[in-house]
């Protein structure tokens, strides 16, 4: 496929795909769900995902949003928390409640090993 074809299949200009291309610029989820979509490819690997840290429970929910083409107020609305809550979680300054966690599990399924296998959930 050529710039121009994913240009006029993606509706994304011309300058955009260049500078993705060159790794001038990064992203943001919407645009790697069209771009994923029109080139058959995974979100995870065209945003090089697999790099992220999973060291804390808060880098690997930000990594399993990224991987799933979410943003920050898509999975916020997903999960049916505020985006504060979130940015939360993400950066480590609160934990999920336990309720959350079975809805997390979902999203994080896509991290090795499985989040279940990490920490303990409540039985439910």
């Amino acid at each position: 496929m050529t710039i121009a074809d994913l240009v006029s299949v993606t509706g994304l200009g011309k300058p955009t795909i260049y500078k993705l291309e060159a790794d001038k610029a990064t992203a943001q989820p919407p645009c790697m769900r069209i771009l994923a979509g029109t080139l058959g490819v995974s979100i995870a690997y065209l945003g090089k995902y697999e790099n992220l840290p999973e060291n804390t429970l808060g880098q690997k929910i930000k990594k399993a949003r990224l991987y799933h083409g979410y943003t920050k107020a898509e999975f916020s609305r997903q999960m049916g928390v505020d985006v504060k809550t979130l940015r939360c979680w993400e950066s480590g300054e609160r934990r999920p409640l336990d309720r959350h966690y079975h809805q997390l599990e979902k999203y994080l399924s896509v991290l090795n090993p499985p989040i279940s296998q990490q920490i303990n959930l409540p039985h439910g």
